[in-house]
């Protein structure tokens, strides 16, 4: 090799002192909002008669499907209701659903489809699958700026009449998504024994300081 040989790397591994900090710094504020997001989060029933904007939805959307499924398998989708009558008339089905949100998004399963890629995926990875999607709607949401929560307790058969769905489809989770009052509930606090977590087997403690801020 020629002493005045000088390797020359592609471009995008070039990376400057200045743009390594700003790639660092970016890192940092992200975890910091993450864990923030995480602290925030709870169960919200009580919101304002305000309309969630449609660029948030779609992040919101983005989010769910941004969670995995078995295989990659393509059986899961998610219905976003705005209407308000059609809020309204899924309400009176689901003894569950407190507060007046302005958006409820379905997570939903194509039976059929997921029947396809073995009975352990149908009967159990679904469920799985959306509570995952489940998860990064709300988290996605209070990233936001706005709230909601989990529902479960509704009528299957009415809710999938409302929204239209064909015989091999079923819901798996509602999640209640708007702004929350300013005058809502205070989060609840975790009951005792909640947090327990063990290292390595049972029983063997993981740290006295679980659950402090991060």
């Amino acid at each position: 090799m020629s002493a005045s040989f000088q390797p020359r790397y592609p471009r995008h591994t070039q990376i400057r002192g200045a743009d390594l900090a700003e790639q660092r710094s970016a890192a940092s504020d992200a975890q910091v909002g993450l864990f923030e997001v995480l602290r925030k989060r709870h169960a919200c029933r009580s919101f304002e008669p305000k309309p969630v904007p449609h660029d948030l939805l779609n992040k919101i959307v983005y989010a769910a499907h941004r969670a995995p499924t078995a295989g990659n398998a393509a059986y899961r989708f998610i219905v976003v209701v705005k209407d308000p009558q059609v809020l309204q008339q899924i309400k009176l089905v689901s003894p569950g659903f407190f507060g007046d949100c302005t958006v409820a998004i379905f997570v939903c399963t194509d039976v059929d489809l997921a029947r396809t890629c073995g009975q352990q995926v149908f009967e159990e990875m679904t469920r799985f699958d959306a509570g995952a999607a489940a998860e990064n709607v709300i988290l996605a949401a209070y990233a936001l700026g706005l709230a909601g929560t989990f529902i479960k307790s509704y009528n299957e058969a009415a809710v999938s009449r409302i929204l239209g769905l064909p015989s091999h489809c079923r819901t798996d989770l509602l999640v209640s998504i708007g702004y929350p009052a300013e005058s809502g509930e205070k989060p609840l606090k975790k009951k005792k024994g909640a947090k327990e977590t063990y290292l390595d087997k049972y029983g063997q403690n993981w740290s006295s300081n679980l659950g402090e801020k991060v």
